[in-house]
């Protein structure tokens, strides 16, 4: 049995990857375990037009706040599973997950000493993106869209983004992902990027994943689809601002 994490933030492409393996006959794969908020952790969201969705229940009884992250890890998540069908076992974990929690901290001691868990590291190169995605997100409410649903949820006419918060953003970003790359370099590790991978060749990227966990080729369904459809300089309100804050600097490239 593969064991494995995908690792990264939000507002990157990470459901959209969780929903397509949801769907493999030989991959038992979970959302956010360590949501910060313990309710969240219990939700289930199926796709919202399918008699049969994928995986309609919680397989692994999610975290609570009380127990021992490794241990959960290890007993609850990672555990052999006598006669299971499943040839691959993991789930979402965002940098910032397990992070205030002291007694869900020990999960990430867990992850990064076994180096027999692969880790499939989600970024996405243009943070900006990333941001805004977030803040039109907080804005409508529509934190995901399913693909041939209406109803979608019209975009705000324009943002204001403050140059000073957009560049704390984007520093921890780039931190997290620094931390990231070195934390498990000795691990099984595949980076994919959002827009060239995901967005780009989303047949592929999944045969790659499936090849990475060691399961079977299966088609790969692309369930969510894109939510932004316009260019940041028309849905950022200072957009000229920003370019000219960010001119020179490690992050020019993102306007």
């Amino acid at each position: 049995m593969v064991k494995f994490i995908l690792l990264g933030h939000g507002r990157s492409g990470s459901t959209l990857l969780v929903k397509s393996l949801l769907r493999h006959s030989r991959v038992l794969m979970e959302e956010e375990l360590f949501h910060p908020e313990e309710a969240e952790r219990f939700k289930v969201d199926p796709h919202p037009t399918e008699d049969t969705p994928e995986q309609s229940e919680l397989e692994i009884a999610p975290y609570r706040d009380f127990e021992d992250g490794a241990e959960f890890l290890r007993d609850r998540v990672f555990c052999e599973r006598g006669n299971s069908q499943f040839l691959a076992v993991g789930f979402k974990m965002f940098y910032t997950h397990a992070r205030e929690n002291k007694n869900a901290k020990t999960a990430w001691d867990y992850l990064r000493n076994d180096e027999s868990i692969h880790v499939i590291h989600l970024v996405r190169t243009n943070i900006l993106h990333t941001f805004l995605s977030l803040k039109v997100a907080f804005e409508t409410g529509e934190w995901r869209r399913w693909k041939g649903v209406t109803g979608a949820t019209a975009a705000p006419l324009s943002l204001r983004l403050e140059p000073a918060e957009c560049e704390e953003f984007f520093n921890q970003i780039v931190a997290h992902r620094l931390w990231a790359r070195s934390a498990f370099q000795h691990h099984p590790f595949l980076e994919i990027d959002y827009e060239n991978d995901v967005c780009s060749d989303f047949q592929n990227t999944m045969v790659r994943i499936y090849d990475f966990l060691n399961v079977p080729h299966e088609p790969a369904h692309e369930l969510l689809e894109k939510q932004a459809s316009r260019h940041p300089a028309d849905l950022i309100s200072n957009y000229d601002e920003l370019r000219d804050h960010f001119r020179h600097t490690l992050f020019e490239s993102f306007f």
